[in-house]
């Protein structure tokens, strides 16, 4: 019988540790692969494969990161729209600020500085229509802004068909 369980059991001790190892197919360190002064494993010898419980992990932990991660290129990308969109509503609170400064001290100066050669309506009416057409293009920007800046995460989505192809690929192999 010593043959079988060898001195002190270490037969049966040997195969409860090799049982033991971790999902991606490799021991850890420990069984008669283990690299602690016992036998080493030959280049030879074949993988062994994986159980489908393990696999079936390893895909459900995989989709678990590949959607944290792809909800967090999203947040980031709809950040930097609304970033854009920002930027053109300042555009227009910054027409809004223009037209009130400009309206109140430039149109007073051009309108008396016209006023000289004009009657005082006419020069008062030529300053107005500059100005409103100042605030005019200054909105017109702001609004194209808005409008060109990216509705949908266009980064997230490309990357979500990529994985699925992958995925697709993975699963005809």
């Amino acid at each position: 019988m010593e043959s079988a369980t060898g001195p002190n059991g270490s037969r049966a001790r040997e195969e409860a540790i090799e049982t033991v190892s971790d999902p991606i197919g490799g021991n850890g360190g420990v069984g008669q692969n283990a690299s602690n002064g016992g036998a080493s494993a030959t280049a030879t010898s074949p993988r062994p494969k994986r159980p489908l419980g393990a696999v079936i992990t390893s895909a459900i932990d995989g989709t678990r990161t590949l959607v944290r991660k792809q909800v967090e290129l999203a947040k980031i990308e709809m950040t930097e729209a609304v970033a854009v969109r920002a930027k053109g509503a300042g555009m227009f609170a910054g027409a809004g600020v223009m037209a009130l400064f400009a309206l109140g001290f430039v149109a007073a100066a051009g309108s008396v500085a016209l006023a000289l050669v004009l009657p005082a309506w006419a020069a008062n009416l030529i300053v107005a229509a500059v100005f409103v057409a100042i605030a005019g293009v200054l909105a017109l920007i702001g609004r194209n802004a808005i409008r060109n800046a990216p509705t949908t995460p266009e980064q997230t989505q490309e990357t979500l068909k990529e994985d699925a192809r992958w995925a697709r690929q993975q699963i005809a192999k």
